[in-house]
């Protein structure tokens, strides 16, 4: 992946720095909001090839919002997400999606965390998994047990960690 985003170690408030570095537990990266956007879209495409499905897919981006954790009045920093969803597909072609991901995250690098039931009264089929180098991280969720015009559908969510706004970037980001 691109670093083109980064703009350097932030320098604003030692303390403030300090401060979020221990809630977190690592010291957030400056990043341009829209270039992180932009690398969770890139990263969903990828996914979205892994799995390998003709299907509808829910037509959203990626956006930043607050990083609850240091900052949820979404001032200086925040975490970028990207809920999509894949829908009406051939019979067998979600267990296919599932089994082709078990295979292509690690071989991209990927580590999987999770490969199991969800913890719903349905128990449907999760991947949980992160990349190590840019620590983004991934929850794939088979729905089977759905209602309506949707039978079911797999439920992907691409988040980042939190990063630190360069100094003079406008909140929120848009």
């Amino acid at each position: 992946m691109s670093d083109s985003g980064v703009t350097g170690k932030g320098k604003g408030s030692e303390d403030e720095q300090s401060d979020a570095e221990s809630r977190l537990g690592y010291r957030p990266e400056v990043r341009n909001p829209l270039s992180a956007e932009e690398e969770v879209n890139r990263i969903s495409d990828r996914v979205r090839g892994w799995m390998d499905l003709k299907s509808k897919v829910t037509d959203m981006e990626a956006a930043a919002g607050s990083c609850e954790a240091v900052d949820p009045d979404y001032t200086k920093y925040f975490v970028v997400n990207h809920p999509w969803s894949v829908h009406n597909v051939e019979e067998g072609s979600l267990a296919q999606a599932m089994q082709n991901l078990r295979e292509r995250l690690p071989r991209h690098g990927w580590k999987i965390t999770k490969d199991g039931k969800m913890n719903s009264k349905a128990g449907d089929p999760e991947i949980v998994a992160v990349e190590p180098r840019t620590h983004h991280f991934l929850t794939v969720q088979w729905r089977r047990g759905l209602t309506g015009k949707v039978s079911e559908l797999i439920s992907v969510d691409v988040d980042s960690r939190c990063y630190r706004a360069p100094k003079g970037t406008d909140f929120p980001p848009r």
